[in-house]
């Protein structure tokens, strides 16, 4: 079974905790997982899970680490720790709240490429708490590569799900790869 780490970061109050206990399969109330409760992250949480996605035809069984890191700059000091081994980041933003998407290019600066992480190894979540307003996509260069998707978990819920499923196989593929350079490394090769 392939294993990965995952970390989702993104500011204060985007929604991060709601969309990993929906995606872990940690939600208090299943039915409508808007209606969950959550509560500020210290520092970070870690939900562990297993998913089967699907590379090809073949059927690929993945034990996930997701890991919720909190939006507040003052667990800062504790970052560099969360982010060894990451194999991935989700981006979460709040997409009701006015220039939040600009913040994104920061995250990543700060999560993605101090791990040299590519565009594959990462996934932007526009995230809605209502239905109300479109989300707007984020602009920024650096993430223009990055798949971008809107989210709420209000209705399209399924959707979420299927999208971190398609990140996962490319989070998958860039963790056998990792595991393939270190062992010929080890062997010499």
């Amino acid at each position: 079974m392939a294993e990965v780490k995952i970390l989702m970061v993104g500011p204060k109050e985007a929604g991060k905790s709601a969309l990993a206990n929906y995606i872990a399969d940690a939600v208090q109330n299943s039915e409508n997982p808007s209606l969950a409760p959550t509560k500020p992250t210290v520092g970070v949480r870690i939900l562990e899970f297993d998913r089967q996605t699907k590379k090809g035809n073949q059927a690929v069984n993945v034990s996930v680490e997701l890991w919720d890191v909190s939006g507040d700059r003052a667990y800062e000091g504790g970052w560099p720790a969360i982010m060894h081994n990451a194999m991935g980041v989700v981006f979460v933003y709040n997409a009701e709240k006015a220039g939040e998407e600009k913040d994104l290019e920061q995250w990543h600066k700060w999560f993605a490429v101090p791990q040299g992480l590519k565009e594959s190894q990462c996934l932007i979540l526009a995230h809605r708490k209502t239905d109300g307003k479109v989300a707007k996509q984020t602009s920024a260069k650096a993430l223009a590569k990055i798949h971008s998707v809107s989210t709420t978990l209000e209705d399209n819920q399924p959707f979420i799900k299927e999208e971190f499923d398609k990140f996962l196989v490319h989070v998958t593929a860039a963790a056998a790869e990792m595991r393939d350079r270190e062992e010929q490394n080890v062997l010499g090769q």
